[in-house]
């Protein structure tokens, strides 16, 4: 047996995720005492859960399958190992709307600060935001 890795990422999350299914279903099937459908609902598990932890499975090799190769061409999240060049991406979550009170609420340094008496918001103290969107300390609104 040659334990070459076919089995690749969507397709292992898949057969791990049928292993647990059928692990379930093993369980509640042989304590309802259907021997027989309880035994080969375990046996398919035990199946899934190797291919899905080994990376490895038998049915693929003879069949010719190798569903390694094609993850990295499809998976928008494959990380490219020969990049070095990686590109970061700064997302800005704030509208048009938000831009007035982000400016009057935040430090340079991202801290938070009232936007009535200008002293920072510290972690765990109650604040709201005031009529105008801006966020103020509960005591200052």
């Amino acid at each position: 047996m040659d334990s070459k890795e076919n089995v690749g990422g969507r397709d292992r999350l898949l057969r791990a995720v049928l292993a647990v299914v059928l692990t379930i279903v093993s369980v509640r099937w042989l304590k309802s005492g259907k021997r027989k459908r309880g035994l080969l609902a375990g046996v398919g598990a035990l199946g899934l859960g190797f291919n899905a932890t080994s990376g490895y499975c038998g049915v693929n090799e003879s069949l010719g399958v190798d569903t390694t190769a094609e993850d990295d061409e499809d998976d928008p999240f494959a990380v490219d190992e020969g990049d070095d060049d990686a590109t970061e991406v700064d997302v800005d979550f704030t509208t048009a709307d938000d831009s007035d009170a982000q400016s009057v609420n935040a430090h340079s340094n991202g801290a938070l600060t009232c936007a009535v008496c200008d002293e920072p918001i510290v972690p765990g103290q109650r604040r709201g935001p005031n009529d105008e969107g801006a966020t103020v300390h509960e005591s200052c609104e």
